[in-house]
């Protein structure tokens, strides 16, 4: 997965950064992070939806961690729409 996050095509891109969606409680949640960080400034819609979507999938077994990540490292880098997708449930969970 860390080749397909690092390789040009958005579609590659997109499927590295989904591909734990549905992990539970094993998604590797430092894995998760770091993809996101690493692509948060990729320019596709799709590739930044992801992001969102897979923030959002790890909110729904620990919302501190996806807050926290959304609030801190990921602030200034994340962009509004992986942002609102990231935290869409959080508010219902909290």
């Amino acid at each position: 997965m860390d080749r397909w996050l690092a390789d040009d095509d958005l579609w590659l891109v997109r499927a590295a950064i989904l591909h734990m969606g549905g992990w539970k409680e094993a998604i590797d949640r430092d894995w998760v992070f770091a993809a996101c960080l690493a692509r948060a400034d990729h320019p596709d819609f799709f590739v930044r939806k992801a992001i969102g979507w897979i923030l959002r999938d790890l909110a729904w077994i620990d919302p501190p961690a996806v807050l926290a990540f959304v609030d801190g490292p990921g602030a200034s880098c994340l962009s509004g729409l992986s942002k609102r997708e990231a935290l869409r449930n959080v508010a219902q969970k909290s």
